[in-house]
């Protein structure tokens, strides 16, 4: 049985009627937005800081909105009205926040897949019922044979099963999340558990602008944002050796196909990916030559305040490590490496430059290993538009070549990397 994957959101609801009606799995995954309104809910409602109507009623007019069926609405409100009992219980109690968030978030979950199911039909399958998962030592572990054994008791019988995704149950019965980008995960595990390939549905994404990629070059085209899906949903996908199609939810004829390899091109570029957002983080100076363990000490704080590092490069001179975070996460960063001058882990000589407003570039292809002067290339491209690097990194694997640069240079750089 084929296995489909959809994100529900505002834009994609209008093009729900577009997805095929015959067997398969359709998982169903939420969007930020979605997720955003039940935690304004749920918070509201622990901290007591104002009436929960308005944040509840602001569900309520997502979802009807996407779906203006009486019915439907019922339904809704329903959902939510058991919901907002929980809520008030959970208010009464003071169980532990992540127990309630996350049943709170997986009824949102189950609604963007009933919303779906309204649309497309079908049999609805609630995937925190299916998937068993256990905690170990605080990690989370998912018992993934139980689990598909129990999702294909479910699909025994042909026909279209619509799935929410992103949670389980533990063994006491509570909802519990499958980590950052389990909805991916978890769909990309069904499809290689059925044996068949994968289609994934998205709008306006950037990699539907290449016709035919490499695991490995489609990783770095879904590494960051609410992209198309998790790089680690590439994993159970390669090593059953199956395809993934991506395909444009407006013009489903219009696709890319993952696999594990492609067919020839006189290009050794695939193609490029470029995304917005992001600060330089330079730390700087002579206490960092020849010191051991300083690199651990800059990744390691990072880490501990939670702020994830998208790009890393250093000279041999060992003078200067650089690594690019979230704009959103830089006032953390900041404050965790203050940490470590605080603390004499790193040298009260050295120093943090910030450059703010900067892109990430990476240019990927499997045809650019061992191809001398294809770097020369892409730098006298930015070059001649007048693009300038002010940090690059390459993999010794030759696949990426990755760039910062100002977000002002972004038109500019995408101009000059359309002509390779």
């Amino acid at each position: 049985m084929i296995t489909r994957v959809i994100r529900l959101t505002e834009a994609s609801a209008k093009y729900l009627g577009n997805l095929p009606r015959e067997d398969a799995i359709l998982v169903v995954k939420s969007e930020h937005k979605v997720r955003h309104l039940f935690i304004d809910a749920l918070e509201q409602a622990l901290y007591g800081r104002k009436d929960t109507n308005p944040a509840f009623a602001a569900i309520a007019d997502y979802f009807k909105g996407l779906v203006p069926d009486p019915a439907f609405g019922v339904k809704v409100d329903a959902e939510l009205l058991a919901l907002r009992h929980y809520v008030d219980e959970g208010v009464v109690y003071r169980p532990s926040f992540e127990t309630i968030r996350d049943y709170v978030l997986g009824k949102c979950a189950r609604l963007c897949a009933e919303t779906v199911h309204a649309v497309v039909g079908g049999t609805f399958v609630d995937g925190a019922e299916v998937m068993v998962c256990e905690e170990d030592q605080g990690a989370l572990r998912v018992d993934w044979n139980t689990s598909m054994t129990r999702l294909a008791e479910r699909t025994a019988t042909p026909g279209l099963y619509v799935m929410s995704s992103g949670y389980g149950h533990n063994p006491f019965g509570f909802s519990i999340r499958l980590g950052r980008r389990g909805e991916d995960l978890m769909a990309m595990t069904v499809a290689s558990h059925f044996g068949e390939p994968a289609e994934v549905f998205v709008l306006d994404d950037k990699i539907l602008t290449i016709p035919a990629m490499t695991y490995e070059e489609a990783a770095v085209f879904v590494s960051g944002g609410e992209g198309a899906f998790a790089p680690a949903a590439l994993l159970p996908m390669m090593k059953a050796d199956l395809p993934i199609y991506v395909k444009d939810l407006a013009d489903p004829s219009r696709q890319t196909v993952i696999s594990g390899s492609k067919p020839a091109s006189e290009h050794v570029v695939t193609g490029f990916v470029v995304e917005d957002g992001f600060a330089l983080i330079n730390v700087r100076g002579t206490g960092l030559v020849g010191k051991v363990g300083v690199s651990s000490s800059i990744f390691g704080a990072l880490a501990r305040s939670g702020v994830n590092i998208r790009f890393i490069s250093q000279p041999s001179s060992e003078f200067c490590i650089t690594v690019a975070v979230a704009s959103a996460d830089l006032p953390v960063a900041r404050e965790a490496l203050s940490g470590l001058y605080k603390d004499g882990e790193v040298s009260l000589d050295d120093a943090v430059d910030i450059v703010e407003d900067v892109c990430l570039l990476s240019v990927c292809g499997n045809g650019m290993k061992n191809v001398p002067g294809t770097s020369g290339r892409i730098y006298s491209a930015l070059g001649a538009y007048g693009v300038n690097i002010i940090s690059a990194a390459q993999g010794g694997d030759e696949l990426t070549i990755s760039f910062v640069i100002r977000a002002a240079d972004r038109a500019a750089a995408e101009e000059a990397l359309e002509i390779l």
